[in-house]
Order: structure tokens, then C-alpha cells, then sequence
């Protein structure tokens, strides 16, 4: 498995669009399009308590569903699952995109329709597999915009870093993420967005670059019953799979952090500050995936710059602050170096010895 550029550069189109279009939606809000919303601006809790219940809930969620994966076999849960999830986000982005496109709708029929809408989305997922992506996109951008209205800038701080936190653990710690990602991704469930091409490679070159796993690989593939791989295999050369997976919490947690910042100033600076660094975030993990080939946790370096940006960006505002910012720049340079990079080397340090003592043996 490899990562080519035209990957990265889809990957990253979806986290702009997710970024982007969420906060175009929730500006119907804050432009006071949905009064009721728009009153209690979104009605943010001040408090860090309900960013930490938040959190706990989802360790509730990620045990329940680790026993899932290793107990039950089936698929019906895991479709029930991909629904709720798909249908309440979707509901949430249609209730606002609706709700301030025809504002006279009363609240009832406004909540029968988006319902329909939103069984309709997994509905037309489960019938064209292929619009996973635009799924996955629609129910980020409902998720997060619903959280950036529901918290606070603070709480919503606090909520992305005990995320990250977490999500450094899951996959370098205990490692049940990476069961996550591949009970999900075999399923093509609608949690993850896929960039996923064929590139073809000369078998001379795959022979120096994948070494002794070559003929592995390559009596793997001849087995797929697909023309377009046949015929690269028939003209000579070797199918290689290139592919990059991102999940959907990696999409609409920053997209929640953005929505969150917008009532500090009551501008969008914040905001696209917050965006624009977790996109070079996200540039940096896929990068240090294409270096280290090992999975990866993205909210770490997605919110190690997003903390860069605020740094960056907090002098230019009537809240500016150098401890502030220089605090947001240490924790940001923190989390890439010693929590990104000092694992990273150590992982392929002991990678390199593993293999010398099998090369011994």
C-alpha cells in the first residue's frame, strides 16, 4: 500500500470542503437566518464539565464498540450503527440548511422533512456504495456544526485536546483504533472517507522497493478478477494499490473548534484561522504517514497547528496576549516533535531492529 499525491490532494479537498461549507452552513446561524438559534448564539456551554461528559461518553461508545468487533460477527449491527449515525447528523445539517432556506416552515414539518432527507442519505449510500465520501462529508459537517454551536470556545478547546489526547493513545498505545479503522473499512462504512487509486509500477522497480514481498504481492494480484488489473498484469507491469483513509471525527472535530471560535469576535478570523491550520495539520500527518507507513493518528498534528494558528493569529485581535500565544505555540510545537516525531522515529528504530534480528536468524 502506498500514498501518491493525487491521494493526499483528494484527502485534503474533503477537509476543506468539510471546514468550509460547515462553517458557510453555520453562518445561516449567526446571521441570524435561524433567530431561534441565532438568539442564544447557538447556545454554547461555558461550562468544562459537559466537554469532559462528552468525552466520557465517547470512551462509553469506543469500549461498546470495540466488544461489538470482537464478539459479534454479523453485519446487522454495524449497518444499524452507520444509519443512526448518518441520519441524525444529516438531520441536523438539513434542519439548517432548510430551516433558514424557507424560514416559514413550522418547526414539525420542518423536522419531517429533514428526517426523510436524512434516511434517504444512508439509503442512497446503501445503494451506491461509490458516494461514501459525500456521505461522510454531509454527517461531519452536520456533527460539527451542531457541537461548535453547542459549546463554548473553552470547553470546546478542552474537549479537541482530551480527543487528542485520546486519540494518541488508540493508536500507538492500546492500538484499538486501528481495529476500528479496519472493521469500518472493510465494511465501507460511511465513517471513513477513502482516496484510493491503482497506480502502476514496473516490476523491476517493485522488486527494489518492496524487496522479498514482491512475488507475495504479485501472485495476490494476478487472483483479482478485475480487467483493468489483468490487463496492467498482461502489458507487463504490476497494479499497486495507492490509498489514504481519514475518519469522520477527523473532519468534524476541527469544523467544531472553527464554529466554536466564531461568537469570541463575532468574526470569522478565528474561524479560518482554525481551519487553515488544521489543513497544513492534516498535510503534516499524511506526509509523516507517506515517511513512517504505519498508521497514524490525526487529530494530534491536525490540532498541533490549529494551536500554531490561534498562536499566529491571537496578536492580530483585541485579545491579544503574548503568554496566550506563546503558550499556544509550545504546545503546539510540543505535540508535533515530542508526541509525532520522537514516536515516529522510536517505531521505526525498533522496526529496523526487529529486522536485523530476523535477518540473523
Amino acid at each position: 500500500m502506498r500514498i501518491e499525491n493525487r491521494q493526499l490532494v483528494h484527502i485534503l479537498a474533503l477537509f476543506l470542503l468539510t471546514q468550509f461549507g460547515g462553517l458557510l452552513l453555520a453562518s445561516l446561524v449567526f446571521s441570524s437566518a435561524l433567530p431561534a438559534l441565532a438568539a442564544s448564539g447557538g447556545a454554547p456551554i461555558s461550562s468544562t464539565g459537559q466537554a469532559i461528559t462528552y468525552f466520557a461518553a465517547i470512551l462509553f461508545f469506543a469500549i461498546l464498540l470495540l466488544l461489538v468487533i470482537r464478539f459479534y460477527k454479523g453485519e446487522l449491527v454495524f449497518k444499524l450503527l452507520e444509519a443512526f449515525t448518518v441520519v441524525s447528523t444529516s438531520f441536523f445539517f438539513f434542519t439548517i440548511l432548510l430551516g433558514s432556506l424557507f424560514p416559514a416552515l413550522d418547526f414539525t414539518t420542518l423536522g419531517i422533512i429533514c428526517l426523510a432527507l436524512g434516511i434517504g442519505v444512508i439509503l442512497t449510500k446503501n445503494y451506491r456504495p461509490s458516494i461514501k465520501n459525500i456521505v461522510v462529508v454531509i454527517s461531519s459537517i452536520g456533527l460539527g456544526v451542531v457541537l461548535g454551536l453547542s459549546f463554548g470556545f473553552g470547553a470546546a478547546f478542552l474537549f479537541m485536546l482530551l480527543i487528542a489526547a485520546y486519540d494518541y493513545v488508540a493508536v500507538f498505545v492500546t492500538k484499538h483504533m486501528v481495529v476500528f479503522a479496519k472493521a469500518l473499512s472493510s465494511r465501507n462504512l460511511a465513517f471513513l472517507v477513502t482516496a484510493s487509486d491503482i497506480e502502476v509500477e514496473s516490476k523491476e522497480a517493485l522488486k527494489r522497493s518492496e524487496g522479498k514481498n514482491f512475488q507475495k504481492h504479485y501472485d495476490e494480484i494476478r487472483k483479482i478478477e478485475n480487467p483493468t488489473i489483468q490487463k496492467i498484469l498482461k502489458d507487463g507491469y504490476v497494479p499497486v494499490i495507492a490509498q489514504i483513509q481519514l475518519g469522520a471525527g477527523d473532519l468534524g472535530l476541527p469544523l467544531m473548534f472553527a464554529v466554536s471560535a466564531y461568537p469570541v469576535l463575532s468574526s470569522y478570523f478565528l474561524s479560518v484561522a482554525i481551519a487553515t491550520g488544521g489543513a497544513f495539520g492534516l498535510v503534516a500527518t499524511m506526509l509523516f504517514l507517506r515517511r513512517y507507513q504505519r498508521p497514524l493518528p490525526a487529530i494530534p498534528p491536525i490540532f498541533a497547528f490549529i494551536c500554531i494558528a490561534l498562536g499566529l493569529a491571537l496578536p492580530f485581535t483585541r485579545l491579544s496576549s503574548a503568554y496566550l500565544s506563546l503558550l499556544l505555540l509550545a504546545l503546539g510545537v510540543f505535540i508535533i516533535y515530542v508526541v509525532m516525531f520522537l514516536t515516529l522515529k522510536s517505531g521505526e528504530a525498533k522496526d529496523k531492529a526487529a529486522k536485523l534480528v530476523k535477518a540473523k536468524r
